[in-house]
């Protein structure tokens, strides 16, 4: 069996500018997932096909992210109760080989926009705390984070 790419193109590849951000990548990729490993088993075919009830999968998604997240951010100092909304920009994504059987990637849905609101949403220092975390760990602007009391 032929390999896809060769070790010789792999060094090449990685001489480039375009190597070590593909390299930077997949690295991200590969924290997150190992970071969220159990969101992402048991449902990756159902949200690559529509017709197999990929709303309902994607809510799923959207409901264990929030839980989560509220989990994550009530142990902040100075939150208190919290309640999160997620929404996500795109469903999970199945990049197929040449053969329909053969996965290559699978990406998960990307965070649109998230809503937090906490006891301690009124205070500037737990806002703030509340908002990098959001931004890290799911990788979005800033702008995108609500945080209220």
């Amino acid at each position: 069996m032929k390999a896809l790419i060769s070790f010789g193109e792999i060094k090449e590849l990685l001489r480039s500018d375009k190597g070590v951000k593909i390299l930077f990548a997949a690295g991200a990729v590969l924290i997150l997932m190992l970071a969220f490993g159990g969101l992402f088993g048991g449902s990756r075919s159902k949200t690559a096909d529509p017709a197999s009830g990929a709303a309902e999968t994607l809510e799923r998604y959207e409901s264990r992210l929030e839980q989560r997240l509220s989990d994550i951010l009530s142990e902040i100092e100075g939150v208190g109760n919290v309640r999160v909304m997620v929404t996500l920009d795109t469903s999970e994504q199945t990049e197929y080989g040449r053969s329909a059987d053969m996965r290559l990637s699978v990406t998960a849905p990307k965070v649109r926009g998230v809503i937090v609101v906490c006891d301690g949403g009124d205070s500037v220092t737990v806002r703030e705390k509340v908002v990098n975390a959001v931004s890290g760990v799911f990788g979005i602007n800033t702008l995108h984070i609500s945080v209220s009391r």
